[in-house]
């Protein structure tokens, strides 16, 4: 008889296997193993079945505590953790390293006293090594500076917008709330779109938030492995069971915003907070697309901080608030906000497309001022487009006025910025940029930014300094559309009047 002895680790299962020779003995241990493998994956399914169900039911309980997890969490904005604090990783470049690169050799005065191309041709090497040592900390000094530049930019950034937030400037402290939104942490899948808006006037804050659709809910309870088609298979909530569920989660999701917005103003900016929960959707009824508020709630910051949301039912809080539905909430019955957002901004215009023509443009110093300032957004949205941001032209005007916007959607480093261009024929004067400066104090916005055809004077760059304003000139304008692939030219007419 031939015999012989296999096991399967991951069964934990050993067989003793007899055959009446060799290749009978082979084949009995080829046909254990097989039915081994079958075994094997049968249990790793049911392995995977009984895995995937907790971390549904997990995700689930996740859904259910969404208010709960949010109150023991800090909310107001670590400013101390914005700041850029890194230390600049390259080290110094030394001499003694192009010493040895180059391999110049050590002095040797006897040699060197009687053979004396031994020295010119140490001293040729040690003049090749001081010059790469030299263009390297060139190099590296000029890195470092630019590395140490961008930080204190970051920073100082951070310090502007903390001030401005504190001093309830509107743009920031619609930033602040932002950044504190979009800081909150959610389950696993859950996608935040919203928007924000403060009123001055009434220290109020309207948040548009869209909420999640009944289809994007989590809602399987188990992952269930069926033996005879050898599948998993998962089972979902009830009905009855999923429409409360649902109508819990939007009501944690209200409260929930809410707190965090009131708890994270330490500076007391805001006194009312509007919630309008949207949904996106399509009619079943018609296929069309819709966008629907299904929620509504108002709440001060008395009467909502002085709630104890660790024991608030949801539902019931929301109605004692006199939060405004339709009917049950999974049936997304619109409502009307009892506040709207509202982005609209009457000076903004169609834009003008010039940069396509720029070459039939002989002079940008001649050309109509109010192609002129079309021309600047258009080069400006070029150069805003890579971090995301709008850009938008106002209405011609020669008051004085913003000639265009710009809207960076990040959090932290974006912000409103104003654009204004020039199409001078002289030095700018100083009362333009001392405009800007008053412009951007009344728009909130974080940079000023001055373009021109022509060029500033001593006094418009010291009055600049310290202050978040760049002041762009000809040279400037001309680099900025070679960086893009377009040839310009400005020829200035000294005796023209100033646009």
């Amino acid at each position: 008889m031939f015999r012989t002895h296999i096991s399967n680790r991951y069964l934990k299962e050993d067989k003793v296997i007899t055959a009446k020779s060799q290749w009978e003995l082979e084949q009995k241990v080829k046909n254990q193993k097989q039915r081994w493998k079958e075994k094997e994956k049968i249990e790793k399914m049911k392995e995977m079945a009984l895995e995937d169900s907790k971390n549904a039911l997990d995700l689930i309980e996740d859904y259910r505590n969404l208010l709960k997890f949010s109150l023991h969490r800090k909310h107001a904005l670590d400013w101390d953790m914005l700041y850029n604090k890194d230390t600049y990783k390259f080290e110094e470049p030394k001499l003694e390293t192009f010493i040895e690169l180059v391999n110049v050799p050590k002095e040797d005065k006897f040699f060197e006293f009687l053979f004396s191309s031994l020295a010119s041709k140490r001293l040729e090497k040690q003049k090749e090594a001081e010059r790469q040592y030299h263009n390297a900390y060139t190099e590296y000094q000029k890195a470092k500076n630019e590395f140490l530049n961008d930080q204190k930019e970051i920073n100082e950034s951070i310090d502007q917008f903390k001030l401005a937030y504190e001093e309830t400037i509107s743009p920031f402290v619609e930033r602040y709330f932002g950044a504190v939104i979009e800081n909150s942490q959610y389950p696993n899948g859950f996608h935040k779109n919203f928007d924000v808006q403060f009123v001055s006037d009434a220290k109020a804050l309207v948040i548009d938030f869209d909420l999640l659709h009944p289809e994007n809910v989590p809602d399987i309870i188990e992952y269930k492995f069926i033996q005879a088609r050898k599948e998993i298979t998962p089972r979902t909530m009830k009905k009855k069971e999923f429409e409360d569920y649902y109508e819990d989660i939007i009501y944690q999701l209200t409260l929930r915003n809410i707190y965090e917005c009131f708890s994270a103003d330490y500076r007391n900016t805001t006194e009312l907070i509007v919630f309008n929960g949207w949904i996106h959707g399509v009619d079943t009824s018609t296929g069309q697309e819709f966008h629907s508020c299904i929620v509504s709630l108002q709440a001060t910051r008395s009467e909502f901080l002085s709630l104890n949301l660790e024991k608030v039912v949801p539902k019931d809080c929301f109605r004692n608030l006199k939060g405004l539905n339709a009917g049950a909430l999974y049936q997304l019955a619109p409502v009307r906000p009892i506040m709207e957002l509202n982005r609209d901004d009457k000076r903004f215009v169609e834009s003008k497309e010039i940069l396509a023509g720029i070459n039939s443009i002989p002079n940008l110093a001649a050309m109509p001022w109010e192609d002129f300032e079309h021309l600047v957004r258009e080069l400006f949205e070029k150069y805003f487009v890579a971090v995301g941001a709008e850009v938008k032209v106002t209405k011609a005007s020669r008051d004085g006025g913003i000639d265009a916007v710009a809207f960076d959607p990040d959090p932290i480093r974006g912000g409103k910025f104003i654009i204004q261009a020039k199409r001078y024929n002289q030095v700018v004067p100083i009362s333009a940029v001392r405009e800007l400066n008053g412009i951007m104090s009344d728009e909130g916005a974080i940079k000023g930014i001055l373009v021109t055809t022509s060029y500033y004077g001593n006094d418009s760059r010291e009055f600049a300094k310290g202050k978040p304003l760049t002041l762009l000139d000809g040279s400037n304008l001309i680099q900025m559309f070679k960086d893009y692939g377009y040839n310009v030219r400005i020829e200035l007419k000294k005796n023209e009047k100033a646009n």
